[in-house]
């Protein structure tokens, strides 16, 4: 006898908060439904247990989706990760799963959410999102290089050693005084990127922090992504940025990296200037960041 699988109601499924268990079937969930946004790779969604801002749905002890929610500073919160069953509609899944996250996070006195979205979403995702009031703030471009040549080197002064998590007040520090509150990564997020950073670096200036960077590897080892890079902004235009990247491409081109990628901000002229003159060229994806205040 051939059985049906059940779809439940979306309106039958009961949200609860993320727990670590969760975690295997959802990477279970995630292989098999084409409607998944996220805006942190999987093996970085333990860390978003720290917060514990996200969420689940399920339905007699099934997951049928995730809302996947970490802070940046104060207030605000992102979307990292938003995952619905491949049964569901998305058309009814997205405003219930959005409506859950926000009451959730509200309660936990988050005040601002912002979300990510890109052209592999723009069917599915997006649409829901907008109608629900999330208005779009900036696009988010990016950046590949192939050729791990180095134009300069930078502030030859800066003394670089390897990051420890001894360094994390200090660099959380400075990633508060050079961002805008909602890009800013929480000590948290800091001090969780350790097992899946392997490049994270510091660079000091009188044995004091002025600058890290930290990149994470993919597509086993073939691929880096620089996630982070950041200077004292009291500290800045004395190439201590450059320095950094000139040592991200070094570690590359010795590990066997065949492709850098990063995203910056597309309102970021400085930042776009000297990625493309360290030899980094669009590579057509652009992401787009919504906000709604809650």
């Amino acid at each position: 006898m051939h059985l049906f699988r059940r779809v439940p109601s979306i309106h039958d499924l009961a949200m609860r908060p993320l727990v670590e268990s969760d975690l295997p079937p959802l990477m279970g969930l995630l292989e098999q439904t084409p409607w998944a946004s996220l805006s942190i790779p999987h093996d970085e969604f333990r860390l978003t247990l720290n917060d514990q801002l996200s969420i689940v749905l399920e339905y007699n002890g099934k997951l049928w989706g995730c809302v996947l929610m970490g802070y940046a500073v104060g207030p605000i919160a992102w979307i990292r990760a938003l995952i619905v069953h491949h049964s569901l509609r998305p058309a009814e899944a997205v405003t219930e799963f959005l409506h859950a996250a926000e009451g959730y996070a509200k309660a936990h006195g988050v005040e601002r959410l912002l979300i990510m979205s890109d052209e592999r979403d723009a069917s599915w995702l997006l649409p829901w999102v907008l109608r629900e009031g999330y208005q779009p703030q900036l696009d988010v471009v990016g950046y590949e290089k192939r050729a791990m040549n180095i134009p300069a080197w930078g502030n030859t002064g800066a003394w670089i050693r390897p990051a420890t998590t001894d360094d994390v007040p200090m660099i959380a520090k400075i990633d508060a005084a050079a961002f805008a509150d909602e890009w800013v990564k929480n000590s948290t997020i800091l001090a969780g990127v350790f097992p899946v950073a392997p490049f994270y670096i510091v660079a000091e200036l009188n044995q004091t922090i002025v600058g890290y960077a930290f990149a994470t590897v993919h597509h086993g080892g073939m691929m880096a992504h620089l996630v982070r890079i950041a200077v004292d902004p009291a500290l800045q235009g004395q190439a201590i940025g450059v320095r950094l990247l000139a040592e991200l491409v070094d570690w590359c081109s010795l590990n066997g990296v065949q492709l850098l990628s990063l995203n910056t901000q597309n309102t970021n002229q400085h930042a776009q200037r000297l990625y493309e003159w360290f030899g980094f060229m669009r590579n057509g994806e652009r992401q787009t960041v919504l906000v709604k205040d809650l």
